[in-house]
């Protein structure tokens, strides 16, 4: 199955009104990331702001920003760009592209270079570490950038498979956290 027919029968279980998170089990995927020694030890974090049917990261971002974590959101621009943005609180945030909250332009940018950590979308994830998209290419592109991060995946147990189909410049996860388990890919 190539990776755009695999994206739609993926998103199609997502979308699913069978197959939504509860908050329970969103609990158990932020107390098991937060747990994580990356995590503990990473002062500088980049984090996705979760829409539909994504894992919803708001209350993480408000746990790690009350940690002391200096947490950047992304700003998408041109075709397939973003930049990471510090912030200092949810009153950073307002509705942008495809209604997806995002930080202001004037808020300062933090290189990819300087992040520890990186919580990443997608719509699936392999066990050994592959990870699809939307199909945008943001996140390759960025990830391409932020070589010396912690690559860390918030996913249902629903979207991951064993390995999931990529090409060579896909970027991969070091970890996958869902509901029911931590997956340590030890990709990089």
């Amino acid at each position: 199955m190539n990776k755009a027919e695999f994206r739609k029968r993926m998103l199609g279980k997502l979308s699913s009104p069978d197959n939504t998170l509860s908050a329970k089990d969103t609990e158990k995927i932020y107390e098991s990331f937060l747990s994580l020694s990356e995590y503990v030890a990473a002062k500088r974090v980049f984090a996705y702001v979760g829409v539909g049917n994504e894992i919803q990261t708001m209350g993480l971002i408000d746990k790690m920003l009350a940690d002391g974590k200096e947490v950047c959101v992304p700003l998408c621009f041109g075709k397939g760009q973003m930049d990471a943005r510090r912030i200092s609180s949810e009153k950073d945030l307002s509705s942008g592209r495809y209604g997806i909250p995002e930080p202001a332009a004037t808020l300062p940018v933090v290189a990819p270079e300087e992040l520890e950590l990186i919580i990443v979308p997608g719509v699936a994830f392999g066990e050994d570490g592959t990870r699809l998209g939307r199909g945008g290419g943001y996140y390759d592109r960025f990830l391409s950038r932020a070589e010396n991060a912690a690559r860390i995946a918030l996913a249902r147990e629903l979207n991951t498979e064993k390995t999931v189909p990529c090409e060579e410049h896909d970027e991969k996860v070091d970890i996958i956290v869902t509901e029911a388990r931590v997956i340590k890919t030890k990709v990089r």
